[in-house]
């Protein structure tokens, strides 16, 4: 069994464009198993694949217990695996709210997201997938698929000074 660990700004990697997954099977397993493993260890709520050094379009998101955030009340969302997912935004509604990410740790930024979307997928086996978020759970989503493209919630904090590293 691999062992994957993250990896953190700014590696390259990081910047990459995930492939799409193609072979299902025992190593996606493995690799989506790792994910969820890692994400908690981390005590995240979201893990892409990049994430690990791992250039495949796949996420794991997963809320395990109703939280509190930043005001909010967060409902649980169960461990989920999304392999080539696709979102498109439900509606013109969009929230701002303040993101982390696991690869660059002891920071956050104010970024503006799809208040709802839809997603399109494949589960682990490769069956369709399709569902809708919102909110923080769309935010979740939002968040890991930029990972896959590359790109960083960095990049869509446009005002330098939401960007904290909040005291511990």
């Amino acid at each position: 069994m691999a062992d994957y660990s993250l990896i953190y700004e700014p590696d390259p990697l990081l910047r990459a464009k995930a492939l799409a997954v193609t072979a299902f099977g025992a190593d996606l397993q493995e690799l989506a198993d790792n994910m969820a493993r890692v994400m908690r260890q981390e005590k995240g709520v979201g893990l892409a694949a990049p994430q690990l050094g791992v250039l495949r379009r796949v996420i794991v998101v997963e809320v395990a217990q109703a939280i509190e955030r930043d005001g909010d009340s967060i409902d649980p969302l169960p461990l989920t695996v999304l392999i080539n997912p696709e979102i498109s935004p439900v509606g013109n509604d969009k929230s701002e709210g303040w993101e982390g990410c696991l690869s660059i740790p002891g920071y956050r930024g104010y970024v503006e997201r799809w208040q709802h979307i839809a997603y399109t997928a494949q589960d682990i086996n490769g069956r369709p997938l399709q569902g809708r978020a919102s909110g923080f759970h769309a935010r979740i989503i939002q968040h890991e698929v930029d990972h896959l493209n590359g790109i960083l919630y960095t990049d869509r904090t446009d005002r330098i000074e939401t960007f904290v590293r909040p005291e511990s």
